[in-house]
């Protein structure tokens, strides 16, 4: 007995706890613990401080079962110093969903009420409760947590002052339902008797048998008072022979014996507890919820400060890897769900750990999960059985191989579920459910004939790794860009013209096939970088001029191609050879059309626009362009003339959309000007940060200058509005931005809202005057042409220094550009009125990103073609409300006090000592009531938000 409690300390790195006389010849011996208990003559207590002292030392570790080779668990690194508190929902069933419908739910922690989960088992009504979660989910490693925490505290070696009150003097009870079933007689009714009868051999494996007889009565008596059950991994539990039921009878009973004191907390799988058969009675439900940003964030953190120390890196070196970590993560959002899962976004942090990095490409990110998790079953040197067998040796010795036989058996089974999946009537996100008997026959294909392929299965049910039971009988990838990544490696294994395959696979179904396509490049580029730019060719091999009627599929193709290119990091290759950039040219290209023309959905438009705006979009007047010397840019604005003439502004009064602020409609005139065709983006933004722009007070106004050097925000404009908190809250969101925070837009280089091609966001009145002055003074020096959008193409306009000024459009000059001159016969009003929306009087669906498109962010410019204006200018509706420069009033921003009718000589153009300004157009978080042409926005200079941005007019000075 004491070499296999030996045996399972050593194996699960914990301490042992010493029971008699040590001798040595110098000195104490010391483990992690020191003890000296003879189990006849040491009391109760002492013996119970013993048991609690050897939880604590078992269930303190790092769950580091998968670890890269290169780096090892670091000593004295503890789960506290890690843990990060998960949460959980409460799960609402619908009275006609199966089981197999509520399980998917509740395996992605859908639910009401996202609440800690240390606050949720506080609460009274969750005394009894179960826990669900898939494998990885953190589900066992939070178990052990609170075994630990709880066992410490009732050790006399730990305080529970950061514990739920209703937690703090509770004495645990950890047992593990797969070892605990072996005291269940077969074929019998459960008693509460056979859970006490797995606690005393809990105590045995620690104490020892006389030790465990004293103490088991002492510590029962405690238990039923005010003990907290900890039953982990009721799925775990075979159904054979009348087990499962069995326990849960036992479970059952056991809850009818505690005291009103006494917690449970029994943990399963939710697809097999949405099973009615594995329910428990009357217990309510808890299911983990995935990490949210802030959970990784805080995860990332705490890992890079407990390991520092072990890795010799000093505070400054571990808080910087941590945050070199968090950026990467939220710079590639393809990898936010992986990290949503604490064990995938462990496999992450030891990655980067190890490297230093993540892997530049998420083929090769996969490609280390996938050798982690096998290194996982390979180091598993055995694996105990729940039903009274021997244990089993581990993988590596059934197999004696290095597990490449097995791998080649996981990617033929992962492509096989994807296929099938694909076919079926319904799709999820989740891995697709493998039967028992599949995964039986792909591995009877690899493993000797001397192996039963049933040896192997107990590594796939008890250790999570890459093939998971989700429910009995049924086994998945711990996540679906798992099976997609394998599916792609067995493509890759076994296709002659792979890049072809993938292709077959994309136009028969390009949306499933997608993720598999993308890591299928990424596979053939460990192969060389030609090898995956040969696979993306076959996307587009020909020129869009070539292709008669492009097809929906034709668009798809391009986009993937774009995607596939950029993970490739093709544009930045600067000595790639000709036929690559011939490729990324032809791709734009391609990309172009797609955008300018308005093919597949918002969202897919949207996706494509990004892309091509990080693969160097070459649209005239949404990037920049060189100025001066080498590395000297300035922005490529493509200007459009809106001629001289009368129109007509705000709305009639008679208009029920109308707000009483546009009212009344009046007529018109304004002399000649240009607009710029889409809103600033950021591509053309960023010269201005990167040069001078934040740092010469000369383009800034008096007021904006102050703002840019620290001053507090000026509230008085909204003491009418809103009641005391509403002010609070506004006072501490504008304190959000000091004075450190003011050298670029909020937003700056976020991976959504900084994406090239996308209108800047988050910039203030303040710096939207400070840019236009700045690009003013730029295109003075320059030997100045206007690029103008006329006819559908491109005229180069002269102008004069002297003879024009660039600044924010007036309302005026705003409103008319959106909405054409005085209704004709010829114009597109109706009735006689001047049209609402830019493209005429009725809302229509695919004209602007406003709040109904459902996009829930800004769009790269340019998207939405049917929605010009009469002039062809673009995206003045939606997107981003856009700056004026004239303002609603100084005092008050309830009050009017420059109304209609628009008089510019009345002070209202002024840009000094402006209080309350206009904003035009609508936004994609805005209604259509909001996008029409007279619709307007007051806000004070200091706000920046996630829906405004600018657009710039040149004004021609008159003699």
């Amino acid at each position: 007995l004491a070499a296999q409690h030996l045996a399972l300390k050593i194996e699960s790195g914990g301490a042992a706890v010493i029971l008699g006389n040590v001798s040595v010849t110098n000195g104490d011996f010391v483990g992690r613990d020191q003890f000296n208990l003879d189990p006849e003559k040491a009391s109760r207590e002492e013996l119970l401080l013993a048991y609690y002292r050897s939880l604590a030392g078992e269930c303190r570790h790092l769950p580091l079962g998968i670890v890269d080779p290169k780096f090892t668990q670091p000593a004295g690194v503890t789960l506290r110093e890690v843990y990060v508190n998960l949460d959980v929902v409460a799960p609402v069933r619908g009275e006609d969903e199966d089981s197999k419908a509520w399980g998917l739910r509740l395996a992605r922690g859908e639910g009401q009420g996202r609440t800690p989960l240390l606050e949720a088992l506080a609460d009274p009504k969750a005394a009894h409760v179960v826990l669900l979660g898939d494998p990885g989910s953190g589900k066992s490693t939070f178990v052990n947590y609170l075994a630990y925490r709880l066992a410490e505290v009732a050790a006399g070696n730990g305080s529970p002052d950061d514990l739920p009150e209703a937690l703090r003097d509770l004495w645990p009870m950890r047992l593990i339902l797969r070892e605990a079933a072996r005291y269940l007689p077969p074929d019998a009714h459960g008693t509460a008797d056979m859970l006490w009868k797995a606690v005393h051999a809990d105590l045995t494996q620690r104490l020892g048998e006389v030790a465990a007889e004293r103490l088991l009565p002492y510590l029962q008596a405690r238990l039923v008072r005010r003990g907290f059950f900890l039953f982990d991994g009721l799925d775990e539990v075979p159904a054979a022979h009348r087990r499962r039921e069995c326990l849960l009878e036992a479970i059952q009973a056991l809850l009818g014996t505690l005291q009103t004191g006494g917690r449970v907390l029994l943990t399963a799988r939710p697809y097999a507890y949405a099973d009615p058969e594995w329910q428990l009675p009357g217990l309510p439900i808890l299911a983990l919820a995935p990490f949210n940003e802030e959970q990784v964030s805080r995860f990332v953190a705490r890992w890079y400060q407990a390991v520092g120390p072990v890795m010799s890196w000093g505070p400054e070196e571990s808080q910087g890897r941590g945050e070199q970590l968090s950026t990467a993560l939220q710079e590639r959002p393809r990898l936010g769900d992986l990290a949503s899962r604490p064990l995938l976004l462990t496999l992450m942090t030891t990655l980067h750990t190890s490297w230093g990095q993540l892997p530049e490409d998420r083929a090769e990110l996969y490609e280390e999960s996938v050798k982690l998790l096998l290194s996982r079953w390979q180091r598993a040197r055995t694996v105990r059985m729940p039903e009274g067998e021997e244990e089993q040796p581990g993988i590596t010795a059934k197999l004696d191989t290095e597990l490449h036989p097995l791998r080649r058996a996981l990617e033929q089974l992962a492509y096989a579920a994807h296929a099938r999946q694909g076919e079926a009537a319904e799709r999820d996100d989740a891995p697709a459910g493998i039967p028992e008997q599949e995964v039986l026959a792909a591995l009877c294909q690899v493993l000797p004939q001397d192996v039963n392929a049933t040896a192997v299965l107990p590594y796939l049910k008890y250790r999570a790794g890459l093939l998971l039971e989700r429910r009995p009988g049924v086994y998945a990838f711990p996540h679906r860009s798992f099976q997609e990544y394998l599916a792609a490696c067995h493509l890759a294994e076994t296709e002659k013209d792979f890049g072809g395959r993938l292709r077959e696979l994309i136009w028969d179904d390009a949306t499933w096939w997608r993720e598999v396509f993308l890591l299928g490049v990424g596979k053939a580029q460990q192969g060389g970088l030609s090898n995956a730019v040969a696979v993306v060719n076959t996307l587009v091999h020909s020129e869009l001029i070539d292709v008669v009627e492009p097809t929906t599929t034709h668009w798809y193709a391009a986009a993937l191609a774009g995607t596939a290119l950029l993970d490739l990091d093709l544009a930045g290759q600067l000595d790639a050879p000709p036929h690559h950039r011939a490729l990324l040219r032809r791709v734009r290209r391609w990309l172009v059309a797609l955008v300018e023309a308005g093919h597949l959905s918002p969202r897919e438009r949207l996706e494509a626009g990004d892309v091509l705006g990080r693969l160097g979009d070459p649209r005239p007047g949404v990037g920049t362009v060189p100025l001066g010397g080498a590395g000297s840019e300035i922005p490529d604005i493509l200007w459009v003339k809106i001629p001289a003439g009368p129109f007509l502004m705000g709305s009639v009064d008679d208009d029920a959309e109308a707000y009483p602020d546009e009212k009344t409609q009046h007529k018109l005139t304004l002399p000649d000007y240009y607009i710029a065709r889409y809103p600033v983006t950021n591509a053309q933004f960023r010269p201005f940060v990167e040069s001078d722009g934040y740092k010469n007070p000369d383009y800034w106004t008096e007021q904006g200058w102050a703002w840019r050097q620290g001053a507090e925000p000026d509230l008085s404009p909204l003491e009418d509005v809103g009641d005391a908190d509403w002010k609070k809250q506004y006072r501490e969101w504008l304190a959000g931005r000091p004075v450190e925070k003011r050298d670029r837009p909020f937003w700056w280089n976020d991976s959504r809202w900084g994406a090239p091609t996308r209108p800047v966001v988050g910039v203030t009145w303040f710096e939207a005057v400070a840019y236009t002055r700045w690009l003013e003074e730029r295109l003075k020096v320059a030997s100045f042409k206007l690029k103008v959008w006329q006819d559908k193409k491109i005229v180069n306009v002269n102008l004069q220094r002297a003879t024009f000024n660039l600044q924010l459009p007036s309302e005026a000059e705003w409103e008319k550009a959106a909405r054409g001159g005085l209704p004709s016969p010829d114009r597109r009003g109706v009735g006689g009125e001047v049209q609402k929306y830019p493209w005429g009087n009725d809302w229509q669906e695919n004209c602007a990103n406003i709040e109904t498109v459902g996009l829930e962010q800004t769009n790269p410019v340019g998207m939405f073609p049917a929605g010009a204006s009469p002039y062809g200018v673009l995206e003045m509706s939606g997107n981003v409300w856009e700056w004026t420069r004239s303002r609603w009033g100084e005092r008050s921003v309830m009050q009017v006090e420059y109304g209609y009718p628009y008089n510019s000589a009345d002070g209202r153009e002024q840009l000094e000592g402006m209080k309350i300004l206009i904003l035009r157009g609508g936004s994609w978080n805005y209604d259509p009531r909001h996008a029409r042409c007279a619709s307007r926005l007051r806000l004070i200079p200091d706000v920046f938000i996630s829906y405004g941005g600018l657009r710039m007019v040149v004004s021609l000075v008159r003699c």
